[in-house]
């Protein structure tokens, strides 16, 4: 693929501006890349839905099969370095994999904890000694991974863990404690484990399950991906020797770190192809039940519900792509040698893209299902239809991975740190944002396709660093115990990247031939998250100032966020006869 020249600085597009050429979108997949996601859905239609009852009976022993096939093309160790078994290809790619995968329900689970967070510790942290031991198995989908951090006391608070690791006299560690809720733990091989050390650090361990003293546990029952096996892991005397340790002594958060950002961006992508499936079966349902003498897609309200999923659609797949080209860029500037370190740096970077690209995809993700049930009408609270199970199922998204709370905590915390660190130039363009305040209102009209669209994305920008350059002066250093302030200004930074990269992308779409398609989704999407972000920023105003200075607050978001009204009836109907004439997402 070809990458950008520049790669800009994790959280930068909430401090300036993108050009359009210099952002990934799926428009400029290479064919490699599109065969790729046709031969992986290939495989879900003809190797995992024959055998659907299985998969979803826990059919453990049609899992690693199933993980094998797909291994011996090559499409498990897509990040594995081509050294050790693996594909060694880019993040793209990685990215269509676990998109084309996710119709292959709790088998997409299996394969998203094994070939994610179940390898890539490895990957990025392992000696070469252990890469040669585990990785060709792990990128053949013959040795099975899965990642054990979660514990009955402590899921996203890894400060509380409970499992110790003992130093013995001979070098060796011995593991006690309790692991909970881990994916594959019922027949996986080999466990990325945690532990705290005797002085209060962090580890992570390989421990294969036939360690002496290593119990699992039995299967929980869930309300979705009832698939997919998730148990507990028990650890009583268990004794790995010193190459067992992944990584530096106590250093063991930074692995956990890395490979959560690694997930929650995977986690997106496998929400997006979750979301393009919802609207196919939703279209074809509504394209077949009739009511009153025509089928259900001719009327306006159902039609609404498809042109919203589309949006939606839009929005997600424009973040994902446009993270995925980021990362790429960056590992390309790196240079091939640089390998599974400048990945890892990579995804430090880029901590609060993924952190957004989890919370955006899981949520928009279960929107969609949503109206998929409603489409549906009575029959999609039914388990006769797929609607059902797809509403479970897209549940577990905004809880694992760190909860959506903790990712909303995340990406103000993050922001605000590198800015104090001067690793990101926040607080000068949030200054200059309010000054802004009090500056003259712009008259000009704007001009150009689009420009109204990107009058509303500066707009949302400035409003952002407004209220973000307030929350600190009011609160400060207490600004952390402020929970409720900072999940709105996350808010208005996942609403800005989503509408930035939603516009972004129909600007870079402006010469094809379906660039109108490419505007009117590009319109949707930014006119209802301009529409969020005042409403936000406005009741944010009274929690972060008082009196004259809290209604100057809400006037000048008022001011910035100001756009001439647009036909959003006529809108969404052209969206919706497009996905109709499509068939499906009409890009």
């Amino acid at each position: 693929m070809t990458t950008t020249e520049t790669t800009p600085a994790g959280g930068a597009f909430l401090v300036a501006p993108t050009a359009a050429e210099a952002v990934f979108t799926p428009e400029r997949l290479a064919e490699e890349h599109r065969a790729i996601g046709e031969a992986v859905r290939q495989f879900v239609a003809t190797q995992v839905e024959p055998r659907a009852d299985a998969v979803e009976g826990q059919d453990y022993a049609t899992h690693r099969e199933l993980l094998a096939t797909l291994g011996a093309d090559g499409y498990v160790g897509v990040e594995v370095p081509e050294a050790h078994g693996g594909a060694g290809l880019d993040t793209v790619t990685s990215v269509i994999v676990s998109e084309s995968l996710s119709a292959s329900d709790s088998f997409a689970v299996t394969y998203l904890a094994h070939a994610g967070i179940g390898t890539l510790p490895l990957v990025f942290f392992g000696t070469e000694e252990q890469r040669a031991r585990y990785l060709p198995g792990l990128a053949a989908g013959t040795t099975v991974g899965a990642y054990a951090l979660t514990e009955p006391g402590s899921g996203s608070d890894a400060r509380a863990m409970r499992t110790t690791a003992t130093k013995l006299p001979d070098g060796g560690y011995r593991l006690d404690g309790a692991k909970q809720f881990i994916t594959n733990a019922g027949f996986a091989d080999l466990f990325t484990l945690y532990a705290k050390l005797e002085d209060g650090g962090i580890a992570a361990f390989l421990v294969e399950r036939d360690s002496p003293g290593l119990t699992v546990g039995a299967e929980e029952h869930k309300m979705g991906i009832k698939g997919s096996s998730t148990c507990s892991v028990l650890l009583d005397g268990v004794v790995v020797p010193d190459d067992a340790l992944l990584g530096e002594p106590g250093q063991g958060h930074k692995i956990a770190f890395n490979i959560l950002n690694v997930g929650r961006f995977k986690l997106a992508a496998a929400a997006l192809g979750g979301m393009k499936r919802s609207l196919d079966q939703a279209l074809a349902y509504a394209s077949q039940r009739e009511a009153f003498g025509r089928p259900i897609v001719e009327f306006p309200l159902v039609a609404a519900k498809l042109a919203g999923m589309a949006a939606r659609i839009y929005t997600v797949e424009s973040v994902t792509y446009r993270i995925a080209g980021m990362l790429d860029a960056r590992l390309e500037a790196a240079g091939e040698e640089a390998g599974s370190e400048a990945f890892r740096a990579a995804l430090e970077e880029y901590a609060v893209e993924c952190s957004i690209a989890k919370v955006l995809g899981s949520e928009e993700l279960d929107w969609t299902v949503d109206q998929l049930v409603q489409v549906h009408g009575g029959y999609g609270y039914t388990a006769e239809f797929p609607a059902e199970r797809a509403y479970r199922d897209a549940r577990i998204n905004r809880i694992w991975e760190g909860t959506n709370e903790i990712n909303r905590l995340l990406v103000p915390g993050t922001l605000l740190k590198r800015a104090m660190q001067g690793k990101l130039d926040l607080l000068g363009p949030a200054k200059r944002a309010a000054d802004a305040l009090l500056g003259a209102a712009d008259d000009e009209p704007p001009a150009g396709p689009l420009a109204a669209e990107g009058g509303l994305v500066a707009g949302a920008r400035t409003v952002a660093l407004l209220c973000a350059g307030a929350a600190f002066q009011r609160f400060g250093s207490s600004l952390d115990e402020q929970q409720e302030v900072l999940a709105d200004l996350a808010d208005l930074s996942i609403d800005l990247l989503a509408a930035e990269s939603a516009l972004l992308r129909a600007q870079a779409a402006a010469q094809r031939d379906d660039a109108a398609v490419h505007a009117d989704l590009a319109r949707v999407v930014v006119h209802d998250r301009a529409a969020a972000v005042d409403a936000r920023a406005r009741a944010l105003a009274g929690s972060l100032a008082e009196g004259d200075e809290a209604r100057m607050l809400q006037s000048g978001v008022r001011r910035m966020m100001r756009t001439d009204p647009i036909d959003r009836v006529a809108l969404g109907r052209r969206v919706a006869q497009r996905v109709v004439a499509a068939g499906g997402s009409p890009v």
